[in-house]
């Protein structure tokens, strides 16, 4: 195994407070809105996304008109054309038994000052649908490249999680089937995220932390199927979401509310082999 990055210690941001956020299963880094960061719930919420402060103090929410969540697991950030989009992934699935799972994305909302709730309108959601080749799967974890737009989702329930592709922005198509390319050698993966810099990859799962460098253009499939790099991690409650800072220089983590437990938002600083 090659060795560990090396990070200072955990910094705790601050607390979630909100009652609105008690099973937080994905986050990611405002573009829009520096030093905020986008968050969700799982199943146990509708079709919302929220906008946290750098202290992790909910300023305001967004209702995404005319869409019925099933199990929202993770949000993903893209940039086309000079303009910031969001991915919603609605792609939770424990019985495995959905024939389709969907995408929605849309464009990053910019906060206005003391606006506590608002909508995204439905004829701005662009709606893709994603079939597996084969049985269905739960997963709750995907990323985009900012190099290329390829849409990339990871699969959790596997002895050995797999990761997934789609062109899901070369075409005006709706519906795409996922393509299987390599196989980890961990299982129960609950978040993913790649560097604004494109220098790093990084997933999660409940107890672990694994990051990959990507060196100049490297494709993803290369930069994943080399051995991770483990980096120390503090398990939190349920903690099921990760994002990179927008510098690229380090990550935050947050966590779900099992048993009335609190959560906060973790920051920890990479040092890079």
């Amino acid at each position: 195994m090659a060795q560990e990055v090396m990070h200072g210690e955990r910094f705790s941001k601050g607390k979630i407070n909100s009652p609105a956020l008690g099973e937080i299963s994905g986050i990611v880094s405002s573009i829009n809105n520096p030093g905020m960061f986008w968050v969700h719930n799982d199943s146990g919420d509708e079709a919302n996304i929220y906008l946290i402060d750098s202290v992790a103090t909910l300023k305001t929410t967004y209702r995404l008109e005319g869409i019925n969540a099933v199990d929202i697991e993770d949000i993903a950030w893209v940039e086309v054309e000079g303009k910031s989009y969001i991915v919603l992934a609605d792609i939770g699935d424990n019985l495995a038994t959905r024939a389709n799972i969907s995408l929605y994305i849309f464009p990053e909302p910019l906060y206005k000052s003391n606006q506590v709730n608002d909508t995204i309108p439905k004829n701005e959601i662009n709606i893709k649908t994603l079939t597996y080749p084969g049985k269905a799967r739960d997963a709750e974890a995907i990323f985009v490249d900012p190099m290329d737009k390829q849409f990339y989702l990871i699969s959790k329930r596997e002895f050995r999680s797999i990761l997934y592709t789609a062109a899901i922005f070369e075409t005006n198509k709706t519906h795409f089937v996922l393509k299987p390319l390599i196989s980890f050698p961990f299982t129960f993966i609950t978040a993913a995220d790649i560097s604004p810099r494109r220098d790093a990859l990084i997933m999660k799962n409940l107890t672990s932390i694994y990051y990959w460098p990507l060196r100049n253009n490297m494709s993803i499939s290369k930069a994943l199927s080399e051995p991770y790099l483990p980096v120390p991690y503090e398990p939190e409650p349920q903690g099921e979401a990760i994002t990179f800072d927008r510098a690229s220089d380090g990550f935050f983590t947050i966590s779900e509310r099992p048993f009335g437990l609190d959560s906060y938002l973790y920051y920890y600083h990479i040092s890079k082999p």
